[in-house]
């Protein structure tokens, strides 16, 4: 191909990416309500699970709108990743010879395989320790004594330092159910025990007041911000689904003979310092994740290297028997 048809192939590859991700991006305007309970499970779950409370904030007015046309449009992008990677592998294609263009092939495939490996390997594992890290981070910060002391007690005045002794009362006694009666009377008062929380029925409705563990009381509480949270999860997604795709990396270096295997393997010290650094710019700042995607990333690397190594031992088994065969 000339340099011009080179040129009308990447326009016209262009334009059909960007038609899937507009596509991909409509369909989960229309799934959005589905896709963000899902994108919210694991946070909810490990909330449950810490005695804090399920839910997250919206900070700004706007924040539920802004989170769900976020949500859509990095979505798409997901979701439409394994179009726009064919389409990737169909340009590349255009410039390889017949003998590579047969690999190629095999690649499309392989990629879409790897990327949804790689968002699911995050949405299962990666997410729920990630969460459940910082989460219990959090809550390592105890409360501090409030006792006013030195010049604290000099500017708020000094704590009261007898209390008149309680008169003994007779604590009301509220029923601790695991799910909400079927028809209560108005004016009963119960703890759901499941989802934690004072229920009082009035005569029209069912009045909730969340509960909290007493353990689970930290300086530090772990309270997310919806917007913030859907952005980590999409882009944390769309990262590992692309690191994914490094043994397709390694296995098309080796087919088109740009760099070898065993160059490669000699590089490994180089590439695994590559690979953090990489980890380092996909991922949001913490540690965990950074390491999380690090380590299947080493592991898809020497899997691509074992690719490359059954590719290069089959085309030498080739060329030397067309040599056998010409001599």
């Amino acid at each position: 191909m000339s340099f011009g048809d080179h040129l009308e192939e990447l326009r016209s590859r262009l334009i059909r990416a960007l038609l899937g991700v507009c596509l991909g991006t409509v369909l989960s305007l229309v799934f959005a309500k589905h896709v963000l309970a899902l994108l919210y499970r694991p946070l909810l779950v490990v909330l449950d699970a810490h005695g804090l409370q399920p839910s997250l904030m919206a900070i700004a007015v706007a924040d539920p709108f802004m989170s769900y046309l976020k949500m859509a449009v990095i979505t798409g992008l997901i979701v439409s990743m394994p179009w726009v990677l064919y389409q990737v592998w169909m340009f590349v294609s255009a410039g390889l010879y017949h003998h590579e263009q047969r690999f190629v092939r095999l690649f499309g495939p392989v990629s879409l395989l790897l990327f949804a490996a790689g968002v699911a390997f995050m949405y299962a594992i990666v997410l729920p320790v990630v969460l459940n890290f910082f989460v219990r981070f959090n809550q390592s910060f105890g409360m501090p004594e409030l006792e006013r002391s030195g010049f604290m007690k000099v500017l708020l005045g000094s704590e009261a330092t007898s209390q008149p002794a309680e008169p003994a009362v007779a604590l009301p006694v509220f029923p601790v159910l695991r799910e909400d009666p079927a028809e209560p009377a108005p004016g009963s008062v119960w703890i759901n025990s499941t989802r934690r929380r004072l229920c009082v029925q009035t005569a029209e409705e069912v009045l909730v007041v969340p509960l909290e563990r007493l353990g689970a009381a930290a300086a530090v509480s772990s309270q997310f911000a919806l917007q913030f949270y859907v952005t980590f999860v999409l882009m944390l997604a769309l990262a590992f689904g692309i690191a994914f795709e490094l043994p397709i990396a390694v296995l098309f270096l080796a087919v088109t003979r740009l760099v070898s295997a065993r160059t490669m393997a000699k590089a490994r010290r180089y590439v695994i310092f590559g690979i953090f650094v990489v980890g380092a710019m996909l991922t949001p700042p913490d540690v965990i994740s950074q390491v999380l995607l690090a380590i299947p990333m080493i592991a898809l690397f020497e899997g691509g290297l074992l690719a490359a190594r059954i590719v290069e031992r089959r085309r030498e088994q080739q060329d030397a028997a067309a040599n056998a065969q010409a001599s």
